[in-house]
């Protein structure tokens, strides 16, 4: 248990004020731009009415939009915007939600419920994705008692493989999904012939479009190839589309898009059974808060179709900046084609190993993703370049060609030498809080009771089985908060 008590006495404002920022003062400093994952910025101007537009809608409650009709007003405009965008038409229609992993959780459920009115034979639903799909399809099934049956995709496109997907369809398959793009690699699944597999089996067909959404569109007025997404394509029933990446929304605002009502009325939930107010929630939070719509509504009207195509350019030419440095470092390569202002690179040299990369870049003021192996891939680098980093690219990347000289140069490094598998192996092996004791022992811990150490963290969750991952980092998690003040 941590030792605060609630406030017994009033401070000032001011007070508080300093006490907020102190607590800031080891985040990460995404306002220099050289934050290349978490945070998605444009213009300074844009930020600015985003933030005036989410307060002057903070206090309002979406629980109920009879009694807030502006809120009301504000979902329809966002939603009806949005579907524009992804060619859905007049019958499109969807709902502003938290995060992408929120979308997720409702498309499932949509088709989940879909599939329990419609043919009761289906008692153990199941949806099909590939393995580059975002975890929070997993977390869906979790939550929503749904198997999630995962199919290998390319090992060299990292795309969907869609014979294995089809393959894998029984009479309890419930829902197809498909990413634009992938989030690791940055590639487009071929969404066609996945969606049109899933029309033919009568099945649901979900775009996690989370990163795409509001990139694709603009690109491909701007002339770049782009693979079909969208509910251009006759088969796709839902779509993920965030706001919080490149929409530049404050966080808080992403939205689901059905291809019609009678696929989204699946989604809701209603509950008079009680003899209180009667709940009717379209989404899965109840109370909320009005300032990621108002936010959301106001960045569309103030920067317009031209400012978001120049984000896109601009975000697309960092991209190649990136792609063709890669190719003057022999040490790294790029993962896979990237289709939109996302990457990931490998290294391919024992003197270059990537954990070590980022801490050396993070120490030059670079925030730069570590991405553990996996059974497609090497351990990496994942890059997101929004277009508040664009600038900041090449420098970027010359700090990257000279760390990666300095560490080859280094012959005597003890990184990968700090640790015996076999003993964490065995830890694991009969795992109790205790262990964790011990290994946090090996790591040591700031004041925050955070590893002071990721290079070892990552060399050591790079050695064990995706289990054993989750359950050294759930217990981990699980004591970070509730570390002692």
């Amino acid at each position: 248990m941590n030792n605060w008590k609630f406030p017994t006495n009033t401070e000032s404002k001011e007070d508080i004020y300093k006490a907020l920022k102190e607590l800031k003062k080891d985040d990460l400093p995404w306002k220099t731009g050289k934050v290349m994952a978490y945070v998605y910025q444009t213009i300074p101007a844009a930020q600015e009415l985003a933030h005036e537009a989410y307060t002057l809608y903070l206090t309002e409650n979406g629980l109920d939009p009879s009694q807030f009709p502006s809120l009301l007003q504000l979902e329809r405009q966002v939603i009806a915007m949005v579907a524009d965008l992804l060619n859905g038409g007049s019958a499109a229609v969807g709902n502003c939600i938290s995060g992408g992993t929120e979308s997720v959780m409702l498309a499932v459920k949509t088709a989940r419920d879909r599939a329990r009115q419609l043919y009761p034979k289906i008692t153990e639903p199941e949806i099909i994705i590939p393995e580059t799909a975002h975890p929070c399809f997993y977390k869906a099934g979790h939550y929503l008692n749904v198997k999630v049956k995962t199919t290998p995709v390319n090992k060299t496109t990292f795309k969907a493989d869609v014979k294995a997907m089809e393959a894998d369809i029984t009479d309890q398959t419930i829902l197809l999904a498909c990413s634009a793009p992938s989030y690791t690699n940055a590639v487009i699944d071929d969404i066609e012939a996945i969606a049109a597999i899933a029309k033919t089996n009568n099945l649901l067909c979900h775009v996690d479009a989370c990163v795409g959404g509001m990139f694709i569109p603009f690109a491909k007025m701007l002339g770049y190839s782009m693979p079909l997404f969208d509910f251009s394509i006759a088969g796709v029933t839902s779509i993920s589309c965030d706001l919080h990446k490149y929409g530049y929304v404050p966080k808080g605002c992403s939205t689901i898009i059905y291809r019609n009502k009678a696929l989204r009325q699946y989604q809701f939930f209603s509950c008079s059974a009680w003899p209180g107010y009667t709940i009717l929630n379209p989404t899965v939070l109840s109370s909320k808060t009005g300032g990621p719509m108002a936010a959301a509504w106001s960045l569309f009207k103030f920067l317009g179709v031209e400012t978001y195509k120049q984000a896109v350019k601009d975000c697309m030419d960092a991209r190649d900046v990136v792609i063709a440095a890669l190719t003057e470092i022999p040490e790294l390569y790029l993962l896979g084609q990237p289709e939109i202002s996302m990457l990931s690179f490998a290294s391919n040299s024992a003197s270059v190993n990537v954990f070590e990369l980022a801490e050396r870049m993070k120490a030059k003021g670079w925030y730069i993703q570590t991405q553990l192996k996996s059974t497609i891939s090497d351990a990496g680098i994942h890059l997101s370049i929004s277009h508040f980093n664009a600038p900041h690219i090449p420098a970027l990347m010359e700090d990257l060609k000279v760390t990666v000289e300095a560490l080859k140069k280094e012959t005597d490094r003890s990184v990968q030498a700090t640790f015996n598998p076999a003993m964490i192996e065995d830890m694991l092996t009969n795992f109790t809080p205790e262990v964790l004791d011990n290994l946090e022992q090996i790591l040591s811990k700031n004041e925050q009771g955070i590893p002071d150490n990721f290079v070892l963290v990552n060399n050591i969750l790079n050695t064990l089985e995706p289990a054993q991952r989750d359950m050294l980092l759930t217990a981990f998690v699980n004591k970070m908060f509730s570390v002692e003040q």
